[in-house]
């Protein structure tokens, strides 16, 4: 699966004509529908990207080609190792160096606790319960239309690890800068600050249930200001909630301000529904 590999705080999405913001009175409903689908692909690429972060389970991202795969299809039932090579431990956690994955560069840090929530110095299958990942993810990217600089941080917490477990729970939090986006659709451009909150994001372990990896239930929520940048309109802003509601499959649905959409997370798409 290619663990779709990086979550949202301030950032810049160019893609055209400026809008009103529907946050004011001269806002109309023909500005507030543009908003929403602009910055559309922007939210399927951080799913993708949170849904990558999550699947490693320690912080690695985009190190698996095509779709998520299950964790066992690389180490067996209940198998999964983290990545640690070059790692430094020190006061109960794991710092690791920068990699790339995907053009990003990734640093990582990893602690592993036990059933007691006391920290350990190695993984241990069967008796570390939880892990904690705080991860930070920059540079350059591009997804089909649009490219940006983009500096994600990302605060997982991994729970039912204890034992042999068939499934593994995600929550935390996020945010996120994209600056210098650029479109080739059209040329409105934005600035986005963006929080999120990842709320019980279950995997699953084994992959007989045909998920292939993809996360069967769950909830990611971002809180978005948007703020128009150039133009008529320069410096109004707009807020967006956007929620994707995981079902096991690799396009689920979700909401932009209420707005249904399906977020391909393999393609990094988003479709008004």
């Amino acid at each position: 699966m290619q663990r779709i590999a990086t979550v949202i705080a301030a950032g810049a999405l160019v893609l055209g004509m400026a809008c009103s913001s529907d946050n004011t009175t001269t806002g109309s409903t023909s500005d507030s529908t543009t908003i929403t689908s602009d910055i559309a692909p922007e939210m399927a690429d951080a799913f993708a990207d949170d849904v990558d972060l999550m699947s490693g389970m320690d912080g690695t991202t985009g190190n698996i080609a095509g779709a998520p795969a299950a964790f066992e299809d690389l180490f067996g039932p209940g198998g999964f190792r983290p990545h640690l090579t070059g790692c430094t431990f020190a006061n109960g956690s794991f710092t690791c160096p920068a990699t790339r994955a995907n053009g990003l560069n990734v640093t990582r840090t990893i602690t592993f606790y036990d059933e007691g929530g006391q920290t350990q110095d190695h993984y241990d299958s069967l008796l570390t319960a939880s892990i904690h990942v705080v991860a930070e993810i920059s540079g350059d990217k591009s997804n089909g239309p649009w490219s940006a600089t983009v500096d994600r941080h990302r605060d997982f917490t991994i729970t039912g690890l204890l034992g042999t477990e068939t499934t593994r729970t995600v929550n935390g939090t996020g945010n996120e800068t994209v600056s210098r986006s650029r479109s080739t659709a059209n040329t409105r451009s934005y600035d986005l600050s963006c929080s999120s909150t990842v709320t019980d994001v279950v995997f699953p372990v084994n992959s007989s249930n045909g998920s292939n990896g993809w996360p069967v239930s769950g909830t990611i929520t971002r809180t978005c200001t948007v703020t128009v940048t150039g133009g008529p309109n320069d410096g109004k802003t707009y807020t967006r909630t956007v929620t994707i509601t995981f079902d096991g499959t690799s396009s689920p649905s979700g909401t932009i301000n209420g707005t249904p959409y399906t977020f391909d997370l393999a393609a990094r798409a988003a479709t008004k529904r």
